[in-house]
């Protein structure tokens, strides 16, 4: 026989479980659309609009005033933190066909350049030798990339009594987009 107040005339048990469904059905409408809010709105708060400058970038003034440097002693890996002024020109950077210049103090080297996400990478290789600059889609400064610059070198030879070990750094700074 159907109830006309069928909230009073109901048992304890039936209605709670009612209400735990409303309830239920109300959290999931929230939830719904809290999905649907972030859906919309990460990208905007991620920067996914705002352009990549990497990606016209023709040529790059970069410094990195602090190096790790390591080496094994006895075995052992030992670090070495040190202050430097390297400086690196980067010109010619074309991404579509992965080639820029870099001069440093070694002078001049043709290099692979390989834009991917928001970083730019360059990479040089040579015999027994691997050097890795990156440069973020990240600001330190206005105007100022964040960068890396990573030497791996070792050319196994011995000399009497000397005899080469791997030599390997990395320097941290910034880069500058140049017109």
């Amino acid at each position: 026989m159907p109830c006309a107040d069928w909230n009073t005339k109901m048992p304890d048990r039936r209605r709670r479980r009612g209400s735990r469904r409303i309830s239920a059905a109300k959290g999931a409408s929230a939830s719904f659309v809290f999905f649907v809010v972030f859906l919309v709105f990460a990208p905007l708060a991620r920067g996914q609009d705002t352009p990549n400058p990497l990606a016209t970038a023709k040529a790059l003034k970069c410094r990195f005033p602090v190096s790790s440097a390591g080496a094994w002693k006895n075995g052992d890996p030992a670090p070495n933190l040190r202050m430097q002024e390297l400086n690196l020109d980067v010109k010619n950077i074309n991404t579509q066909e992965s080639t820029a210049e870099i001069t440093g103090t070694a002078g001049t080297a043709f290099v692979s350049a390989v834009l991917s996400g928001w970083s730019l990478y360059f990479v040089e290789t040579s015999v027994g030798q691997l050097n890795v600059t990156t440069v973020f889609a990240q600001e330190t400064a206005p105007k100022k990339l964040k960068a890396v610059h990573s030497r791996h070198e070792y050319l196994q030879m011995s000399v009497g009594r000397f005899v080469s070990e791997p030599s390997v750094s990395q320097s941290y700074g910034d880069c500058e987009i140049v017109p």
